[in-house]
């Protein structure tokens, strides 16, 4: 039985989240909606690299399902993005060893959250941004960010409903790179991240930016392990899984 793998990008606005939910769109439901149809089959249960929350995107999202057929994976890629709403579309499809899983199999991840700093709101960011109307001090978010690099417990940014075993996550890239028209972006990589993880670091990070509190407070938050100190949970529309890492040979047996 061919164990398929996908990378696949989408618009999160339309889905409460990757992973199926009753009475809510959902990637994933959408995603084995138009496997089935595509192989005409029964369900194709689909195994995604992560949970992404309702509103967030990907530009690398990777999944993997197994079904008793097999056929081209360009093949299945074109079929997949002629049955798939606009919102989802896959990238690249290729057949895997059997022992490849697309979430147990990661080693890393990759995700970047834009800020759109301007006094207007722009139609091109609209969703896709977090808009803020007045200046961030950049250089306190750059003093900070290091303070989140490295092998920590990262209670204070999990989000309630967090199912992760473990709070201690690795931080190897926390940046902040300057884009041409008012756009800011943060990247994070790292071995995993706990549910809004991300989003909460942001939301401390905005505040440091703005002056509600300096950036050394940014260690006694992390240290502190309670929620209550971070800042605010930032807004899904800026957040996008960009890349998920995989060890080669995981790829290729």
């Amino acid at each position: 039985m061919p164990n398929y793998r996908l990378i696949i990008e989408y618009d999160g606005r339309d889905y409460a989240g990757f992973q199926s939910q009753p009475r809510h769109p959902s990637v994933q439901g959408t995603l084995e909606a138009a496997l089935a149809q595509h192989f005409e089959t029964g369900r194709v249960i689909v195994h995604g690299s992560g949970r992404t929350d309702s509103g967030v995107h990907a530009l690398g999202q990777v999944v993997n399902f197994t079904v008793d057929v097999e056929r081209e994976p360009d093949r299945v890629r074109l079929g997949l993005n002629t049955l798939l709403p606009p919102s989802i579309a896959v990238v690249e499809a290729r057949i895997v060893p059997a022992t490849f899983h697309s979430r147990f199999s990661a080693t890393g991840k990759t995700y970047r959250y834009r800020v759109f700093e301007r006094r207007d709101r722009s139609p091109f960011s609209t969703g896709f941004a977090l808009h803020v109307r007045r200046p961030l001090d950049w250089g306190a978010v750059e003093a900070a960010l290091p303070t989140l690099v490295g092998t920590h417990d990262f209670s204070a940014f999990r989000g309630a409903g967090c199912v992760a075993r473990s709070p201690i996550r690795t931080i190897d890239r926390a940046e902040h790179v300057a884009v041409e028209g008012g756009e800011h972006h943060l990247y994070f990589h790292g071995n995993g991240f706990l549910r809004y993880q991300v989003r909460r670091m942001v939301g401390t990070l905005l505040d440091i930016g703005f002056g509600r509190r300096p950036p050394a407070e940014l260690q006694e938050v992390l240290a502190s392990l309670d929620p209550r100190r971070a800042g605010k949970t930032a807004l899904a529309c800026g957040l996008c899984l960009l890349h998920v890492d995989y060890p080669p040979e995981s790829l290729t047996g």
